[in-house]
């Protein structure tokens, strides 16, 4: 009689599902949360509970504690093998995760996912850290973090009131897809575009929503005075130079003139308490020589 050919995915994850049973007992009392946001568990560390994360997706990188911990991968590339080895008690996400069929193989071995919509304005992203600290008994430290938060970026803000008026530089963010391998553009309406809008330039891409995928014709046609690259892409070539003779980019004002800038992509995706200092970064790239030192 021939053998049955087991299937490697469900003996795993019926492995992974009695590991997940055995640390239910005294150890797995409190929250165990594997993290897939880089955002969600920057917020976490903002009002002091990051305690409760066991694992990370492998894009959170701030603030750099969060690297002691294990990476369950990529967060659009994740595997339900690696989430639920970390016996976890949650699955936390904004949303922006794959593939697809994780979530039901992370369900289906009796995990929760909790899905928390990201906070794509200054506002939602307040209220998304003050939502957190809701969900994990931290009420006051993020009403006090997020009160801080408010009082920087009135401050910044009011510093970048000088740009309203005058020439405003073209600026554009490039960030690289580590899932096509190929460069994006920023588009108008998200969280760059707004810093950008704040330090006194206008975005080189004239469409709204999301990204662009970037060619080099592209690139030239948008002629930006300013370009800022996200740590992966930029890291690749190893310096503003290198940057700065690629296809496309070579041809720029902002290769020509050397105004090739570097950026973790934390700073510019997504709003937090760093940004005010973002803020003040991005307007002296923008406005070499004309601003007032950053504030710590």
């Amino acid at each position: 009689m021939p053998r049955r050919r087991r299937n490697p995915l469900a003996l795993a994850i019926v492995l992974a599902l009695a590991a997940l049973s055995c640390g239910r007992g005294s150890e797995g009392r409190g929250p165990r949360v594997v993290g897939v946001s880089k955002q969600i568990n920057e917020y976490l560390y903002d009002i002091h509970a990051e305690s409760v994360l066991v694992a990370r997706d492998l894009t959170s990188i701030n603030p750099p504690a969060i690297k002691r911990l294990p990476s369950v991968g990529y967060h659009r590339a994740l595997s339900a093998e690696g989430i639920v080895s970390m016996r976890p008690t949650m699955l936390l996400t904004d949303g922006n995760l794959g593939p697809d069929a994780v979530v039901a193989q992370v369900k289906k071995v009796g995990v929760p996912v909790l899905v928390l919509a990201p906070g794509s304005s200054l506002d939602s992203a307040q209220l998304l850290m003050q939502r957190l600290g809701r969900e994990f008994h931290h009420e006051a430290q993020a009403d006090s973090a997020v009160a801080a938060w408010k009082e920087g970026m009135a401050e910044a803000l009011r510093d970048s009131a000088k740009w309203a008026s005058g020439r405003r530089p073209r600026v554009l963010v490039m960030h690289f897809g580590q899932i096509a391998n190929d460069y994006l553009g920023l588009k108008r309406g998200s969280t760059a575009d707004q810093i950008i809008q704040w330090a006194g330039g206008v975005n080189a891409i004239d469409s709204t929503g999301g990204m662009l995928r970037l060619t080099p014709e592209l690139i030239a046609k948008a002629a930006p005075d300013v370009i800022i690259a996200t740590d992966v892409g930029f890291d690749r070539l190893g310096s503003a130079e290198k940057f700065a003779s690629l296809p496309g980019v070579a041809l720029t004002p902002a290769a020509k003139s050397g105004h090739v800038y570097r950026v973790n992509e934390s700073e510019v995706m997504y709003f937090s308490p760093r940004t005010p200092a973002v803020l003040r970064k991005v307007a002296e790239w923008l406005h070499p020589g004309a601003t007032s030192p950053a504030q710590p």
